[in-house]
């Protein structure tokens, strides 16, 4: 934590760093001048050790009890982690955080989110880097994460920055190729925290919702044989070869239908441009019909499942040649399913060491600074850059 401290600070802050909830331990971190916690009497915190927060050392761990009022206190472990940063660790739940930040509140600390609390230590940047480490929802992403956290990607915008700083002969060439190659990752920086989009549309009744329990291992969706049973977009969230993925389950696309199940059907339209990775399912167990050609045609690049390959076929094979059999039935096929999303997704991973933008304000600086640059605006590149590194 020492190295987060890079800013002076003023007003002390106190911030709830565990989620809120119940739960086994909480965590609330005050940073600035913990005097307030000694002093004034009675203190806030008194240590089993018998000495003020003040001269508890660094990285020491305390057990204590806290609240000026002994006879209501809290058994708590306190940590001083660095010269004005303490954490108060406490039983979880809503009760004890809530009596720990009022007392700091009273004692003059303003109460805020962890991530103002990052951003005050070691800058937006910092604050940036653990809020998209917090939304990871795998190791492979956290771990990705994590190391541009570590520094790789601060020291190519750090460099970059240099080049448009320092000037030179020529370069803007460079800083472009330099900042081609950040923002080539940019979708895929995006998505460290947040899963990809994988989008099951078809006819009513082709089998979208037992495919995605199939997929994701647990009846997320409701499986029946009524047309029209998904009226609305049903998600549900897993992981392939460590990615996070999320499914989305479709209303059945045809003509026809009441109003609300048409309304269904344009909401699936909707949700299938804005996808990562479409899927068409066809039900090869029944006649090919108007609408499932229309869909060939209308999503050509989509991925093309025959679904129920465990029942006799009844299509010219023609028709689907591309098309993958699957049966969420017997588990045909979906090894190989999920293998080829995963390859229209991420078709090439970043090699260790290579700098990835995280967050949306990243790309956009960048985006802006190399827009700048092409317009022979250096200056202004300069500024973009240095932006993205507060």
């Amino acid at each position: 934590m020492t190295d987060l401290v890079t800013r002076p600070i003023t007003i002390p802050t106190a911030a709830l760093l565990t989620s809120r909830g119940r739960g086994a331990v909480a965590t609330v971190r005050l940073v600035g001048d913990f005097g307030l916690v000694d002093a004034p009497a009675p203190p806030l915190f008194r240590a089993a050790n018998g000495r003020p927060v003040a001269q508890q050392s660094v990285d020491q761990t305390v057990f204590g009890q806290w609240g000026a009022n002994a006879d209501v206190s809290e058994d708590v472990v306190l940590c001083r982690s660095d010269k004005n940063i303490i954490e108060v660790h406490c039983h979880g739940g809503e009760a004890a955080t809530a009596a720990i930040l009022s007392d700091l509140e009273s004692r003059g600390c303003e109460i805020v989110t962890w991530q103002h609390q990052a951003e005050q230590l070691g800058g937006r940047f910092e604050a940036e880097c653990l809020e998209a480490l917090s939304h990871a929802t795998t190791t492979q992403t956290a771990d990705l994460i994590l190391e541009q956290h570590a520094g790789v990607l601060r020291r190519e915008i750090e460099g970059i920055h240099n080049l448009a700083n320092d000037g030179g002969p020529d370069p803007n060439q460079l800083i472009v190729e330099r900042l081609d190659a950040l923002l080539r990752w940019a979708d895929f920086g995006l998505h460290l925290s947040k899963p990809w989009q994988v989008v099951l549309a078809g006819r009513p009744n082709v089998g979208k919702s037992s495919l995605i329990n199939a997929l994701v291992g647990f009846s997320r969706s409701i499986v029946y044989d009524q047309p029209g049973t998904t009226r609305d977009v049903v998600t549900a969230e897993t992981a392939i070869e460590g990615w996070p993925v999320q499914f989305s389950d479709t209303a059945g696309l045809r003509d026809g239908g009441d109003a609300v199940e048409m309304a269904g059907i344009e909401r699936t339209r909707e949700t299938l441009a804005e996808a990562d990775c479409c899927i068409l399912l066809f039900d090869t167990s029944r006649a090919p019909h108007v609408d499932d050609r229309q869909l060939l045609t209308e999503w050509p690049d989509a991925i093309h499942v025959a679904h129920k390959c465990d029942l006799p076929n009844v299509w010219d094979s023609a028709e689907l040649e591309s098309a993958l059999p699957v049966s969420s039935v017997t588990g045909v096929g979906l090894e190989e399913l999920a293998g080829r999303i995963i390859a229209r997704l991420i078709p090439i991973v970043p090699t260790t060491g290579t700098p990835v933008p995280i967050c949306q304000r990243q790309v956009e600086l960048l985006t802006r600074a190399r827009e700048e640059i092409v317009a022979g605006r250096l200056a202004g590149a300069t500024a973009s850059l240095g932006e993205c590194l507060r």
